[in-house]
């Protein structure tokens, strides 16, 4: 199977996804690949030989592409505080010794309330991460029984308290609106209690996504369980506003911060910026470069289709890959050998044509409420954003007009298109629009 060259690469910085799928429990909720502590008969040595097999593929990653240093890691899962801290330890020290970190590297774990120990959050210190992702959901104890949460309300507080007392790097927390049994009151006041930990500069807030084939659909389904979509999106807006009152800002749908304490690493994926993807299940995206396709005429102005249609240039394919989802093959395959750049990895790729970037890039732009430039969109595609997005008398200015979208001008040559406060809660119908 075909990797991108060794020079694709040379000598950059370059942000690395490490997934770890070992959890507690699945809630009822979750659809991500993860496997419970029953997968293996000794499960503590299953997660040794996973740290060892990652650290093997990151080093086979980081030579291969020449990477300079790391300049995000987000270590996800599952949970990763499943790990032990040894075992975080040894997994930091395999991928800071395939390329260093950057002088100003943000390095996130996500961790799980019922793990987090002091010996655990000092682990995470000396190991070189910055930041800590900790998945808290509610604090109504009904709300969390309904989803089966491993972690309790109880458990989540224990935690803010420890790392309000030990940890000395970023700390963001999940919720979620719009559980099963979740009342109004109960979900702002949970919001209240974040609010009393100074420690917390990043918060993010989703609405209970119901995903098909998920125990929580199927009860859903039978009617073992009362749940409207209608009341979990008024309830994330009450959040939303709740929390701007308490001092964060909304930079992307789901995720609000506190003044620079954004998350660099998921800007990665929605500014379309290269990552590495390596664990069971991870998946990796290497962009092409110099991109100019045939513009797609259909949605701009009928004067620009002529020139628009004239603009042709060769474009640099990019490349997606997501990792086999078995753990022990994909721990077979990094502990036993020692693959050439055309081995046959554990993983499945598929090719990133110029349409599907440029469909990608304005589908995860328009999530960040500062939007997409003019100027890096000229760059990559070769064409007008204006005119794909029908500034003057096409869709962006039908939205623009009802007050959902605006322009911004950065200088003479760019601007960016960004949709408002109240247009990014109509984000799919504009991207259906859009796209």
């Amino acid at each position: 199977m075909t990797v991108f060259s060794g020079d694709t690469l040379s000598k950059r910085e370059i942000s690395l996804y490490v997934h770890v799928p070992f959890c507690r429990k699945k809630c009822d909720y979750c659809d991500f690949f993860s496997l419970g502590r029953n997968c293996a008969s000794d499960f503590d040595a299953l997660k040794q030989d996973y740290v060892r097999a990652v650290s093997k593929e990151v080093q086979f990653y980081a030579h291969h592409h020449t990477v300079s240093r790391w300049k995000t890691v987000y270590i996800g899962g599952g949970t990763p505080s499943q790990l032990s801290p040894e075992q975080i330890r040894s997994l930091m020290q395999g991928i800071f010794s395939a390329a260093p970190k950057s002088a100003d590297a943000e390095v996130t774990i996500e961790v799980n309330p019922d793990d987090l120990t002091e010996e655990l959050v000092s682990a995470c210190a000396a190991s070189g991460i910055t930041r800590i992702s900790m998945g808290v959901q509610a604090f109504d104890q009904k709300a969390l029984n309904s989803v089966r949460r491993g972690a309790s309300a109880e458990s989540a507080l224990r935690a803010l308290d420890v790392l309000q007392k030990n940890w000395r790097g970023s700390l963001s927390c999940d919720l979620i609106a719009g559980l099963p049994n979740h009342t109004y009151a109960s979900f702002e006041n949970g919001i209240r209690m974040l609010s009393r930990f100074p420690c917390i500069d990043h918060i993010s807030l989703y609405t209970l996504t119901v995903e098909d084939g998920t125990p929580l659909a199927k009860n859903i389904a039978a009617g073992k369980i009362r749940w409207s979509q209608e009341k979990a999106d008024r309830m994330w807006i009450r959040g939303r506003n709740l929390l701007e009152k308490q001092g964060f800002f909304q930079y992307e749908v789901s995720n609000f911060s506190r003044s620079g304490c954004q998350s660099r690493h998921n800007m990665t994926y929605w500014k379309l910026q290269d990552y590495i993807g390596c664990g069971a299940g991870a998946s990796g995206t290497l962009y092409g470069k110099r991109l100019c396709a045939e513009r797609q005429t259909k949605f701009v102005s009928t004067e620009t289709q002529t020139a628009c249609s004239d603009v042709r240039a060769f474009c640099d394919a990019g490349i997606r890959w997501t990792n086999t989802n078995s753990v022990s093959a994909y721990n077979n395959f990094w502990l036993h050998y020692n693959p050439p750049a055309d081995a046959s990895l554990p993983r499945v790729t598929e090719t990133l044509d110029a349409a599907t970037q440029e469909f990608e890039f304005l589908m995860m732009g328009f999530r960040m409420l500062e939007g997409v430039g003019a100027a890096e969109y000229r760059s990559r595609f070769g064409g007008e954003l204006s005119d794909r997005l029908g500034a003057k008398d096409g869709i962006f200015a039908s939205w623009k007009k009802r007050g959902f979208a605006r322009i911004e001008a950065v200088d003479k040559t760019d601007s960016r298109y960004a949709l408002t406060r109240r247009g990014i809660l109509l984000l799919n119908r504009f991207l259906e629009e859009l796209l």
